[in-house]
C-alpha cells in the first residue's frame, strides 16, 4: 500500500508521461494523411505501454549529465566487472559506464519504446560490452552484477518487490540509488555534491539507523 505522498508522486509521474506523449503526437495533426495515420498508430502502440510503465513504476527521467561523473565514481566498477542499469531508458548510462570504466554494461528497460530507441542507439554507438534487455528488472536475475544503478522514485523503492530484489543481490555488490532513499536500509555512502543526493548501498544492506537528509522517513 502506497502512502499518500507516494500515490501523489505516482499521479504526477503519469501526468508527466501523458504530457510527453501528447507533445510527441502533436506534429501528427499537422501532417498529411499518409503520415498522420502511421504516426498516430505508432504513438498509441508505444505511448500506451509507456503510460502503463509510468503508472506502475516511473516515467522516463534521464539522469542529469552533470551527475554522470558522480555516479561512475560511486559505482566503483572496473574492467571485467559487470554493471546493470535498472530502468535503462534509451541506454545512455549503459554506454557511458562501459566507455568510461571498461566494464560489461547491461540495461534493463520495461518500456518497449525506450528499449527500441536504446537498441538502435547501442547498434550505432555500442560494442560487445553493451547490452539492453526488454523486461522487468524485478524479475531478472541480478545476482551476477558487481554494481547497479537506479533512479529511485518513492513508488519504486518502497515496494516489497524492490526490497526483495535488493536482498537477492550478491554480497559486496554496490547499489547506487539516485534521488530517494530505500526505506529501512542504511546507506553506506550519501553523496550530496549535486542537486540531489545519491546513496550507495553495499550488499548485504544494513538496517537503517538514521538518514540525515530524510529523518522523517526513518523508522
Amino acid at each position: 500500500m502506497l502512502t499518500p505522498e507516494q500515490e501523489g508522486e505516482r499521479r504526477r509521474n503519469l501526468l508527466l508521461t501523458l504530457v510527453m506523449i501528447g507533445l510527441l503526437m502533436t506534429p501528427a495533426w499537422f501532417s498529411p494523411t499518409w503520415l498522420r495515420v502511421p504516426w498516430m498508430v505508432a504513438g498509441l502502440v508505444f505511448g500506451l505501454p509507456a503510460a502503463w510503465v509510468s503508472w506502475r513504476h516511473t516515467p522516463w527521467l534521464p539522469t542529469p549529465s552533470e551527475d554522470l561523473p558522480r555516479i561512475v565514481r560511486l559505482l566503483d566498477v572496473r574492467p571485467g566487472q559487470r554493471f546493470c542499469d535498472l530502468g535503462a531508458g534509451e541506454g545512455r548510462m549503459v554506454l557511458h559506464v562501459a566507455a568510461v570504466t571498461g566494464a560489461d554494461a547491461t540495461g534493463i528497460e520495461l518500456s518497449p519504446f525506450h528499449w527500441l530507441v536504446g537498441r538502435l542507439r547501442l547498434l550505432l554507438q555500442g560494442n560487445e560490452r553493451t547490452h539492453l534487455v526488454l523486461g522487468d528488472f524485478h524479475r531478472a536475475d541480478l545476482s551476477g552484477y558487481d554494481a547497479l544503478y537506479l533512479w529511485g522514485t518513492s513508488a519504486i523503492v518502497a515496494t516489497p518487490d524492490f526490497l526483495a530484489l535488493v536482498h537477492r543481490l550478491r554480497p559486496g555488490a554496490r547499489l547506487v540509488c539516485h534521488h530517494h532513499p530505500i526505506p529501512g536500509l542504511e546507506p553506506d555512502v550519501v553523496d550530496v555534491d549535486g542537486r540531489r543526493p545519491i546513496r550507495v548501498y553495499v550488499m548485504p544492506p544494513s538496517p537503517v539507523v538514521t538518514d540525515p537528509l530524510h529523518p522523517e522517513e526513518d523508522g
